[in-house]
């Protein structure tokens, strides 16, 4: 008995992993209400942009620790055709700071630069196997994945050794493959909607 629990240790751990979106899959499109103004926003993948998919939420330290860094990295990505998605994927039934109202507030407060979408029956963040906030999904033009993991290696910016995100982008943006195409994204777990 102890020699089947050692075995099947392993492959749950596996199992949790394996539903991340691999790099090189389709990215999934979706349309959903961006809290910022009522309105349904849509992201089409293989629309001929690179863009960036991230899932955060208002409550997480780690997602306010990173929040400057997203903006500074859109608001100089955007600037060369590149689409950001700030996606929120915690049930708000359980914590009402992930409500729309309380997102909206966040994102005018900030002074988001993209979209602050409201995922709230939580199927886009499990379409992409995002598990904690922040989780960054780097899709090409043609709307294949070609960087998944973290933004950066470290929440404190004096401690950053290692930039995932903007060196996917540059990389994308320079016609190059990305040389270290997934990280270990870290962060608070996803309050997915049961």
């Amino acid at each position: 008995m102890k020699k089947l629990l050692i075995l099947a240790l392993p492959l749950l751990a596996v199992a949790c992993v394996a539903n991340e979106l691999a790099v090189g899959a389709k990215a999934p499109a979706f349309t959903l209400v961006n809290a910022v103004d009522g309105k349904t926003c849509s992201f089409k993948p293989g629309d001929g942009k690179i863009s960036v998919v991230f899932f955060t939420c208002n409550q997480c330290p780690y997602a306010k620790a990173f929040e400057p860094r997203l903006i500074e990295i859109a608001k100089a990505y955007e600037a060369k055709g590149i689409a950001f998605y700030a996606i929120d994927p915690n049930d708000e039934a359980r914590f009402a700071e992930e409500s729309l109202v309380n997102m909206k507030d966040r994102a005018v407060s900030k002074g988001y630069p993209y979209p602050y979408l409201k995922d709230a029956d939580s199927s886009i963040a499990r379409a992409y196997g995002a598990r904690v906030t922040p989780h960054v999904y780097v899709v090409d033009p043609t709307g294949v994945v070609r960087y998944v993991g973290y933004v950066d290696d470290s929440a404190r910016p004096e401690e950053r050794t290692k930039t995932g995100l903007t060196d996917a982008l540059d990389a994308l943006l320079a016609n190059r493959s990305v040389a270290t195409a997934s990280t270990h994204a870290f962060g608070c777990s996803i309050k997915f909607k049961s």
